[in-house]
């Protein structure tokens, strides 16, 4: 393979065809910087990328606005030659990209190898967690066969392609969501129902042992917690008048199931403590309720949650530290762990996005894709869901700071917007605007 074009830019639209590939592409700081960019890889996220593909709102977040300078992460099993001296050209053998000094080449390697680098060659074996900036992704893009094994030598040549057995291959491609259409002479069919569009991918037999794979559709493939019906399902009115559909249940005055609340209200507000005293509440009654911490940590939960006082039904309260672990995802996870959630409370907006990828907050765009991906994520479990959001810095338009800070557009996506305040005589109240409901909702004052 040969590389004549050299691209530093890469858009969202090669970010994914890099994901849709197995690599984990992230951006950088700038031109002359390998680390990724500090506003949304810390060192811990930079790791982790090494152990898992980026999410589709990431990659919105980092290449959406803009194309940017960037690169891959390797995975466990891959291996990248960076020749820094051009004395000694790849012969096509592998995938690579000629660079300013030298070359890369990508290989497979047996996982939890490090080969030792050849500091008199000039040559640095880069293997799992290693950054690899990109002068050409089309190295990786275009290339069609499975990575060559390499096989340390003093001739260095790769040693032959290893194929893996069909059985490993069909795994493989099941347990990332392939779904098996048949097998047609020597080639078993694969498609993907659940991509944003239908994927296909052949799996052609190999002397009766193995696969060799591609795919014929260049999209990326959809995140797991992306369900896609196969059909519309479309509903006659007739037929809704005979099921007379019932309204969703009413769980808090201001929220139904499904619905969503947003909270607002600037620093020592009392959101949180708003937020216990309805889960102290409703777990009286019987409902079940989720605290997905982003900021404060169990200790101090237990603490506010003690100071509440009463007699909750703390069987009924669950908690879940999400400081290590900021997504919708493991929110997900954790509700059906516990297999009926009736209330769950995320504090805060700012940090659930911020640990997804998203990041701009300002931008309506990218704040309006992720909301969806929210809001797809909890659609199974029917919860009623009250976001705590901080209030924006002080002058900003009032308008706005009603719906907290950040994008204007997300008081457009949820059911209720709400706000606590202090007005003159030092009072705090609790305000809310609800879409839902037909009366009105009257302010409570929470404290003096």
């Amino acid at each position: 393979m040969t590389n004549n074009e050299t691209s530093t830019m890469i858009d969202l639209d090669t970010a994914r065809a890099l994901v849709a590939r197995g690599w984990s592409a992230v951006p950088t700081n700038s031109d002359d910087e390998k680390r990724p960019l500090g506003r949304f890889a810390t060192a811990k996220s930079w790791r982790d990328f090494s152990e898992r593909l980026p999410t589709d709102a990431e990659l919105l977040g980092w290449f959406g606005p803009k194309p940017r300078r960037g690169g891959v992460v390797l995975h466990a099993g891959q291996l990248c030659v960076d020749r820094d001296t051009k004395d000694a050209m790849p012969d096509g053998s592998a995938p690579w990209e000629e660079t300013d000094h030298g070359s890369h080449e990508f290989f497979r390697c047996p996982p939890g190898t490090t080969p030792s680098h050849d500091h008199d060659a000039k040559i640095d074996y880069l293997t799992c967690g290693t950054f690899v900036r990109l002068a050409n992704p089309r190295c990786l893009l275009d290339w069609k066969d499975e990575l060559p094994m390499y096989q340390a030598a003093p001739s260095a040549v790769p040693a032959a392609v290893e194929k893996p057995s069909a059985a490993t291959i069909r795994d493989m491609l099941v347990a990332q969501g392939w779904r098996p259409l048949g097998v047609h002479g020597n080639r078993e069919d694969f498609s993907r129902p659940g991509a944003a569009h239908p994927q296909k991918c052949d799996a052609s037999l190999f002397d009766g042992s193995s696969f060799k794979v591609w795919s014929t559709a260049a999209t990326s493939p959809a995140p797991a917690h992306v369900s896609v019906p196969e059909e519309p399902e479309i509903v006659n009115a007739a037929e809704l008048a005979a099921q007379n559909p019932a309204l969703a249940e009413p769980i808090l005055k201001f929220c139904r199931r499904g619905s969503f609340a947003l909270v607002s209200g600037d620093p020592k507000a009392g959101k949180t403590t708003f937020a216990l005293k309805l889960c102290a509440k409703k777990a009286s009654d019987g409902k079940t309720c989720l605290y997905a911490d982003f900021e404060n940590g169990p200790a101090l939960f237990w603490h506010r949650l003690q100071r509440i006082g009463g007699t909750p039904d703390l069987a009924n309260i669950h908690y879940l530290d999400c400081r290590y672990s900021p997504s919708i995802d493991y929110i997900a996870s954790a509700m059906r762990a516990i297999g009926n959630v009736d209330i769950l409370i995320i504090d805060c907006w700012g940090l659930l996005i911020a640990g997804d990828g998203v990041e701009d907050e300002s931008s309506n765009a990218l704040v309006s894709a992720y909301f969806l991906r929210v809001r797809r994520t909890l659609a199974e479990f029917d919860a009623a869901t009250v976001i705590l959001h901080h209030t924006p810095k002080s002058g900003a338009n009032e308008k706005l700071c009603f719906a907290g800070a950040g994008a204007s557009s997300l008081q457009r996506y949820v059911q209720t917007i709400a706000r606590i305040s202090q007005d003159k005589a030092g009072a705090y109240w609790f305000n809310a605007l609800c879409r839902e409901f037909d009366d009105p909702f009257k302010p409570v004052m929470l404290r003096k």
